[in-house]
């Protein structure tokens, strides 16, 4: 069926060699020597493996081992590349480094490859269209701008680290300005834009303020009063002009938001871990979603 697979656990054949592995779909179908043979040296160049031919699986790295399954799985010429989670057994540099020789070849190949993740960094950094299911069902697909700008429910946006979910408290009619008010568990009140409104049907409990993390500000500076209190839980330095804040919000328990902040060497000093900080929110990106995410695609 021209299908190319990569196993979570790769499933080398453990007593052949480097070689043999990936020259054995062409072996199976009797393919001539000379064809196995330069189809096994092209694919042994392309990643870098040429020297490993002669070794049998044990021999290997972790990265060596993920080239070979990639080759073995490529040596047919596949219509279609099934991923499932390769990269999962790898440390993290490894991870990365392993993330970017995929693209490449796949890239080269110029082949449709489904790649299965549960690492949303991995899924960003790898795909050209993201499909998120829950439940054995896509409640989301898109590129990573898609799903910020509109999420569709709570679940997605926690799952995939796109800003704050606030549980709501009341929803106020639609006023003359065509948007809403609704507050929060700890009184905060915001006007949604009828627009940003994607909760028809849903029951008053279960509906979710969403924030895009672009929306967010801690120093105030947005032109509008802090909206949120939060505590920080932790400060993490990527390097000297970027990091993450940790941080946990009035209102919303057993839950941890993790942001970005681009000029994080100025913050550092003034922000203490178990500080407690102000947000202020453009409230123009606000939205009103429902918790559960819902079926992009019915089941027949």
């Amino acid at each position: 069926r021209r299908l190319g697979f990569v196993f979570q656990d790769l499933a080398l054949f453990e007593r052949m060699s480097v070689r043999k592995n990936i020259g054995f779909s062409l072996a199976i179908r009797h393919t001539s020597k000379s064809v196995e043979q330069e189809k096994i040296n092209s694919l042994a160049r392309r990643f870098r493996i040429e020297h490993l031919l002669d070794r049998f699986p044990s021999e290997l790295s972790g990265g060596e081992r993920q080239r070979v399954a990639l080759a073995r799985a490529l040596s047919r010429d596949p219509a279609l590349m099934l991923l499932d989670e390769p990269l999962s057994a790898l440390d993290a540099p490894l991870r990365r480094e392993m993330r970017r020789f995929m693209r490449v070849r796949l890239t080269e190949s110029e082949l449709t490859t489904i790649h299965v993740t549960h690492d949303v960094e991995e899924a960003v950094d790898l795909a050209d269209e993201i499909i998120v299911m829950h439940g054995g069902t896509i409640v989301g697909r898109g590129t990573m701008t898609t799903f910020v700008e509109r999420p569709g429910s709570g679940w997605l946006a926690r799952f995939m680290n796109l800003g704050l979910v606030l549980p709501v408290r009341d929803i106020y009619a639609f006023n003359e300005f065509h948007t809403i008010e609704a507050s929060v568990t700890s009184g905060a009140k915001f006007a949604i834009n009828e627009a940003n409104v994607h909760s028809a049907g849903t029951p008053l409990e279960a509906c979710r303020i969403y924030i895009p993390f672009s929306a967010l500000n801690i120093s105030g500076s947005m032109g509008q009063n802090p909206k949120l209190s939060a505590r920080i839980v932790r400060n993490i330095a990527i390097s000297s002009t970027q990091g993450k804040v940790v941080f946990e919000l009035e209102g919303v328990e057993n839950y941890f938001f993790e942001m970005s902040i681009e000029n994080f060497g100025a913050w550092i000093p003034a922000r203490a871990e178990g500080e407690h900080i102000r947000l202020s929110v453009d409230e123009r990106f606000c939205q009103l979603i429902p918790e559960d995410p819902r079926e992009l695609y019915g089941r027949e």
